[in-house]
This record gives C-alpha cells, structure tokens and sequence, in this order.
C-alpha cells in the first residue's frame, strides 16, 4: 500500500494521553503523555511488555474509558461520536461468541441490533462468512469451532457494520503458532479486500513486524513511546516475508529498542 496519500489524512490522533487507575494519593499511572497519529488505510501495531498500557489506549480509542489527561481524536471527533457512530468494530483476545446462537447468527447479531431486517442483510452475512472461510461451518455453534475459527467469526461479527476501523486487542496471542500464522495470513488478506484502518495491539515482535506498517512501540510502565518503526514493504509480499533478510533486519531493529529501553545494549558493550 502507498502511504503517501494517507499520510496527508490523520485518521486517529492521541494527543498527550496519561491514565491514572486508583483513588488519588494512591493512584497507579499507566500511560503518561503518550503522542502518535494513526493515518488512513494503515495497519498499525502497538507492540510492548504486558502492563505497558497498549490495551488501555486501545480501549480510550474505542471509548471503553476516558483519558485522565490529554485528547483522543478519530475522524476530528470524539471516540464517543464516532462509537454511537458505529464507525468502529473491536475485536478482543477472547472471542466472547454467544453459544446458543449459530456463526452465521452471531455475526448478524449487530444487524439485529440496528433493526435491520435477515432479508436485507443475507448476502452480507454469507459475504462475511466465505470471506473468513467459514462456508462450510456456517450452521455450527461456537462450542463445536477451534479457537481459531472462533476467533474468524469474532473478526467477521467486527466487519458486519462495515466499519472504516477495525481494533484488535490481541485477538491471537492465546492460539497456536499455527493457527496464529494462518490467521495472520487471513487477516491481511481481509486488509487488502475491505482497505482499512486496522490498530492491533500484541506483546509479539514477529507478530507485529510481519502484519504492520508501522510499530508504536511502548516501554515499560508507565507506558510511553518510546520509538515509532516504519517497516516499509510491500503488502503484496506477505505471504513470504518471513523468510525475508528485511523481516529479520526489522525484527531485530524492534527488539533492540526493548534492550535500548533496559540498557542491556549498553551492559554488554561494557
């Protein structure tokens, strides 16, 4: 994807954002004045350790929680006009489907939230399903998936509003290296069909060089930026970049700024 048209158009913008959990006097920070912009059409990985707070900016962008300071902006909006707006889906690490309900049932669940009448919806819902390659599964309930196919119908339930955004909060990290390669795979695939926004949180280096365009990576708590990577290529190339001198260069390039952050880098120059 060129980016060069996108980048003229901000699409997500925290601007100066801390959090602060607990009662003030014992209170706990777990972002403090982190700044980027997210700009259209890019996929866009917050990589860190666990409890460096990306799930929480993920959750402040899908207006789950309010900043303690600082701004959010999507779409020059307030994350809340834009979520009654329903111009986002989330996608969580547990797929929480209803179990009473078929795949092809709980994907058209929001549409049946909006009053949207089956007649008008079908196609869509079949469009979703042989997209995430679940045709044959479509009458099936969650509890006779994998996890992995589970996760499928979580991703198409995300996509049935059309969405021009999509937030995945470690939507993999609980699958086998397998299923999470093959998962990947797909869900670049659905980024070169539908072109959007895609903000993906996980605490996986391969994982986040290998879907993204660019990396925020966040340091250790308190959460802040500590760098912003660009990995630069061609989405037409990601069926064998693993196997890449650049995947291995950006990879290594990643992890390195967690041994900057530690001063490992520097202990072993000693």
């Amino acid at each position: 994807m060129d980016l060069s048209e996108a980048a003229k158009q901000a699409e997500i913008i925290v601007d100066q954002v801390s959090m602060h959990f607990g009662k003030k006097g014992h209170e706990v920070t777990a972002l403090e004045q982190v700044s980027f912009k997210i700009y259209q059409n890019e996929f866009v990985s917050l990589l860190g350790p666990s409890g460096c707070g990306k799930s929480t900016i993920l959750r402040l962008m899908a207006d789950l929680l309010e900043p303690s300071e600082g701004s959010i902006t999507i779409q020059n909006e307030h994350p809340r006009e834009v979520r009654l707006r329903r111009k986002f889906g989330i996608v969580f690490q547990n797929p929480t489907l209803f179990e009473w309900r078929t795949v092809k049932e709980n994907i058209e669940l929001p549409l049946e939230v909006l009053g949207q009448k089956k007649t008008q919806f079908h196609a869509l819902t079949e469009q979703l399903i042989e997209m995430v390659g679940l045709s044959a599964f479509k009458n099936y309930y969650p509890w006779q998936l994998s996890g992995g196919m589970q996760q499928r119908v979580a991703i198409a339930r995300a996509l049935s509003l059309d969405p021009p955004i999509l937030f995945m909060d470690e939507p993999f990290s609980a699958l086998d290296e397998f299923t999470k390669e093959k998962l990947q795979l797909e869900l670049l695939a659905i980024k070169r069909k539908t072109n959007k926004t895609i903000v993906f949180v996980t605490h996986s280096i391969p994982e986040a060089v290998f879907l993204s365009n660019r990396i925020i990576v966040l340091s250790a708590h308190p959460g802040k930026v500590h760098s912003i990577v660009d990995i630069a290529r061609e989405e037409s190339d990601s069926v064998h970049f693993r196997e890449t001198e650049r995947f291995h260069e950006m990879t290594r390039k990643v992890r390195n700024c967690f041994y900057e952050e530690s001063g490992f880098l520097d202990e072993q120059m000693v």
